[in-house]
């Protein structure tokens, strides 16, 4: 007896997002002036300040730079394939800590080739980072997306 296909995956292409942008520079600068209101020390001062920049550098290039994806693959199997814009391919597997919202959705992934101790890899997708039918797809399959073989598995959380 043979098994039922599988749909193709989808195929999304994000964009910069001037939402994320704006609310990583917006929670900098107000932690940029809680900093600077505080008594501190020299050393505790200067070490604080190189974690928000460390967080606004960071955040900025997840944003517009280097950090957002330029492909993405996303299978009803709950499988993940991330193009880079270098060109590298990186699969694996969309976990369950994933939430799909309205407004905000968010990939929590692990790579295949991942070491057990290192952290599982998370993507923030925005209204503003896809067009309007591709997020609904998207949420769509991360709503209903099951492992092959997998009868019980819980939904992703939603909104």
């Amino acid at each position: 007896m043979g098994g039922v296909k599988l749909p193709p995956s989808l195929r999304i292409e994000p964009r910069t997002t001037r939402i994320g942008c704006m609310a990583i520079v917006t929670a900098c600068s107000a932690t940029s002036i809680l900093l600077s209101a505080l008594p501190l020390p020299g050393p505790a001062f200067a070490g604080g300040a190189a974690v928000v920049i460390a967080a606004l550098l960071s955040g900025v290039r997840r944003c517009v730079g280097r950090g957002v994806p330029a492909l993405l693959h996303v299978g009803i199997d709950r499988r993940l394939t991330v193009t880079d814009r270098s060109g590298r391919s990186c699969s694996g597997s969309i976990l369950d800590d994933s939430y799909v919202g309205a407004a905000v959705t968010t990939i929590v992934w692990r790579a295949d080739d991942d070491r057990w101790w290192r952290p599982a890899r998370a993507m923030l997708i925005l209204p503003d980072s896809l067009p309007r039918d591709d997020f609904r797809r998207l949420r769509v399959v991360l709503r209903y997306g099951r492992v092959v073989g997998d009868e019980g598995s819980s939904d992703v959380e939603a909104a």
